[in-house]
């Protein structure tokens, strides 16, 4: 299996549309980590495929308790991502909308920005 993307990477990358990104492509910047401390690069990347992936929990709900966990963390790009890959298991809006209910109760009013950016993923996919 050929080397993919450190995470670090994909997630900072998350912000970007794909027509922004085939416009204006920034450089890349060296993984330092991954220079630094391959095994264990790896090691840390093969646990998040096999975490996030199919397994006793189906996927489409692992990434709605991510969106969940997102909003709480207030990390908008993380939760683009796991909102992008609920959608693409099979998440409906509706589903979508409970998980940032779920994160903006368990984190508090402070998540409100975060929540409004879910909406406005979710409304953005045309659903």
């Amino acid at each position: 299996m050929t080397k993919t993307i450190p995470l670090l990477l994909l997630l900072a990358s998350l912000g970007a549309t794909t027509a922004a990104c085939a416009a204006n492509t920034p450089p890349q910047k060296e993984d330092l980590m991954r220079k630094a401390d391959p095994a264990f690069t790896e090691d840390f990347h093969n646990m998040y495929l096999t975490t996030w992936g199919e397994g006793a929990i189906p996927k489409k709900y692992k990434e709605l308790t991510g969106a969940s966990i997102s909003v709480v963390e207030r990390c908008e790009p993380c939760l683009r991502f796991h909102l992008r890959n609920a959608r693409g298991a099979g998440a409906t809006p509706k589903e979508m909308v409970e998980a940032l209910r779920i994160g903006l109760l368990t984190g508090g009013s402070i998540t409100l920005p975060t929540v409004r950016t879910g909406y406005e993923e979710i409304m953005a996919s045309g659903s």
